[in-house]
């Protein structure tokens, strides 16, 4: 495939800077994310194998050869590359890529005599470059699929059968499991899961708004994140850039935060993207959401810095607890003199039990705090001493001054002061007050 068809795409994914926002090059392929549950072994491969090999055996005779338009609907138009892209994609597995050039770095090498099916063959015919010119797919039996020119288009062709396969033969990439989830699933996994299994659902706006789906780039990354249990605290770009901690490009690891400028040497973000491992990143666009690979000349010039902003496979790191607890007590002080204590839980009327209003707090933030009874809550995240407490901590009182049984809540402040609902509705309060002095039993720590 000629590369000029992917940097032509590259000359359109620049504006709506203030919004982190990019205009789509190709509309999306539908996709699923690979099943976090996969058993990534070699029956696993085997399978998803053979899932390749059916999709494209289905296409023979469905699309044609070509190497400046691509048609994901029938009749369909591939190149050799777009070809694999494409099924690659319908079942699951995103190579990020349209261009051979690019697919030769991904996964690991194998040797040709090791090939195994759903490897990707790559040759050569050019006599100047160093770049292959030709990629397929190994189904086994000493044979590939591939889109082969403009008069064979989808074949199978036995790898002995021409000089021209074994003479042009450059090398062999294994991109299963490589490209696929771990077993068990880490945070990475299900953060790129998540995105790519919202990739085609969303609508890119100027505005967010998670009833519609509808986001700003980085109001989809904040929306990707807290659905896999990771809360950034911020839906803009410059805000996001400062989470967590920053990462070589040489460390990147699924579901680290990838920045770009859109000019060369600012160290002011117009992109955001997902990294989804292998050289992969997930960028929200205009138009949805794409996948594109880090080996692009224009990432390497725009880079500004990645973000590593959870730790393990589920405690965020760095200042991202700091920034949700702003946003917690912001958005809990907000609804002072609007919310009203009862006992039910409505959010219509903004009517809530002292639980019930931690639990819709927190969660307008992405946090599910399971229960809206205040015994069910202080068993969430996980214990902290009163002498410990950080902003947006959890606290647990009684109320028959007996510091024992559990029955209201509140959302430390910072201070030695929290905010809770009371029978009086809202109001803030000092933990060295008499009331709590006697209450006091516990605080838990959510974020």
């Amino acid at each position: 495939m000629k590369k000029h068809f992917l940097t032509t795409t590259l000359a359109l994914t620049l504006g709506f800077s203030s919004l982190g926002m990019i205009p789509a090059a190709m509309h999306p392929i539908e996709v699923e994310a690979a099943t976090t549950n996969a058993q990534n072994n070699a029956q696993a491969v085997a399978t998803k194998a053979d899932q390749l090999i059916q999709t494209g055996k289905g296409l023979i005779g469905k699309a044609t050869y070509s190497n400046t338009e691509y048609k994901s609907t029938y009749p369909y138009k591939f190149s050799c590359a777009s070809f694999l892209m494409y099924i690659f994609e319908k079942n699951g597995v995103d190579l990020g890529t349209y261009n051979e050039n690019y697919m030769i770095q991904q996964g690991t090498y194998v040797a040709r005599n090791q090939l195994q099916k759903g490897d990707l063959l790559f040759f050569k015919s050019k006599k100047t470059g160093t770049d292959p010119d030709h990629v397929g797919m190994y189904i086994g039996d000493n044979k590939m699929i591939h889109m082969a020119d403009t008069k064979q288009n989808i074949v199978i062709s036995d790898l002995n059968s021409k000089p021209y396969y074994t003479e042009n033969y450059v090398s062999a990439r294994r991109v299963l499991p490589t490209l696929l989830s771990a077993n068990p699933a880490t945070k990475g996994d299900k953060i790129v899961e998540n995105a790519l299994n919202y990739k085609n659902k969303v609508t890119m706006s100027s505005t967010n708004n998670e009833s519609n789906l509808r986001f700003t780039a980085p109001g989809f990354v904040d929306f990707v994140y807290r659905k896999s249990g990771v809360n950034l605290g911020t839906t803009t770009l410059k805000e996001q850039m400062k989470v967590g901690t920053t990462v070589s490009r040489a460390n990147l690891k699924k579901g680290d935060l990838v920045f770009f400028n859109s000019i060369k040497g600012s160290q002011t973000p117009s992109l955001v993207a997902i990294y989804a491992g292998d050289h992969r990143i997930i960028i929200p666009n205009s138009d949805g959401v794409m996948t594109r690979v880090l080996f692009v000349d224009y990432y390497a010039e725009h880079y500004i810095t990645a973000k590593r902003v959870f730790s393990g496979n589920s405690t965020p790191i760095a200042n991202a607890p700091s920034a949700s607890a702003d946003k917690i007590i912001a958005t809990a002080s907000s609804m002072t003199g609007k919310a009203k204590f009862g006992y039910s839980y409505n959010e219509s009327s903004l009517t809530f039990t002292s639980a019930g209003f931690t639990y819709y707090v927190f969660k307008k933030h992405g946090i599910d705090l399971k229960d809206k009874l205040a015994s069910k809550q202080a068993l969430a995240g996980k214990s902290v001493q009163k002498t410990q407490l950080q902003k947006g901590d959890l606290l647990f009182f009684s109320t028959n001054n007996g510091g024992q049984q559990i029955t209201q809540t509140g959302i430390y402040l910072g201070g030695n002061q929290y905010i809770s609902m009371t029978s009086n509705n809202i109001v803030k309060q000092s933990l060295n007050s008499t009331w709590a002095k006697q209450n006091y039993v516990s605080a838990r720590r959510v974020l």
